[in-house]
């Protein structure tokens, strides 16, 4: 009696699991585009600076307030669009200059600007060496045999801190690989994980369980430059 029972019992849990895993996907998907979706609210939502900016240009032609978000929002990417025309015809060079020309008389909005213009210039499909410059990498803590953690990093570029020699890693969070943590690791620590950032998004996403399809030998992994 007992064994027909936990047959029985094993029988329900394996329809159960198979169940889990073949919706599982969905759901990670779903969850993911609902916190970008709650993260891009949060920002520009209805409520927000932004939004009650929108909103406000929304009212010189309705009075209703969904419609004069939807209409603001409208007159914007109108604008973007016809800017992306403007550029295309030339105006790229004098609009750059000009933007420089401002940001610059102000200290800190000038640093800010600068970093946003180089994480921009980095997606520009003519800049796609400053995207292949970006690597996976291996980072180890503690002594021989400690623990390992994928991570990008930005650039090979090496910084000397204290007569030591390190790189600038991001280490994603799983499973929204979006958000994380900015690490300076002792450049001996950081190895090369031969991998596409793809790669490293696929196995932080699914919470280690793409790993076998991506990850070598970690002892093939070799040292960066």
């Amino acid at each position: 009696m007992n064994n027909t029972m936990n047959g029985i019992l094993k029988r329900l849990a394996g329809c159960f699991l198979a169940g889990l895993l073949a919706v599982l996907p969905a759901v990670l998907t779903i969850g993911i585009v609902i916190w970008v979706a709650g993260f891009v609210h949060r920002l520009i939502g209805r409520g927000t600076i932004v939004g009650n900016g929108l909103q406000s240009l929304g009212f010189k032609f309705v009075t209703n307030d969904t419609a004069a978000y939807v209409i603001g929002w409208a007159v914007v990417l109108v604008a973007i669009f016809g800017l992306g025309l403007f550029v295309q015809m030339g105006a790229k060079r004098f609009l750059q200059r000009l933007f420089d020309a401002v940001a610059s008389r102000v200290p800190l909005v000038g640093s800010i600007y600068g970093t946003s213009k180089q994480l921009v210039a980095m997606f520009d499909r003519k800049n796609e060496s400053e995207i292949k410059a970006m690597s996976v990498v291996w980072c180890f803590f503690g002594k021989e045999g400690g623990a390992g953690v994928l991570a990008l990093m930005p650039t090979p570029e090496r910084f000397r801190v204290n007569g030591r020699e390190y790189n600038a890693v991001i280490i994603p969070t799983a499973p929204v690989p979006f958000g994380g943590a900015l690490v300076f690791m002792p450049s001996e620590s950081v190895q090369s994980a031969e991998m596409s950032v793809d790669g490293l998004m696929s196995i932080y996403v699914s919470m280690g369980i793409t790993a076998p399809q991506f990850l070598s030998d970690p002892g093939k992994a070799t040292q960066t430059s």
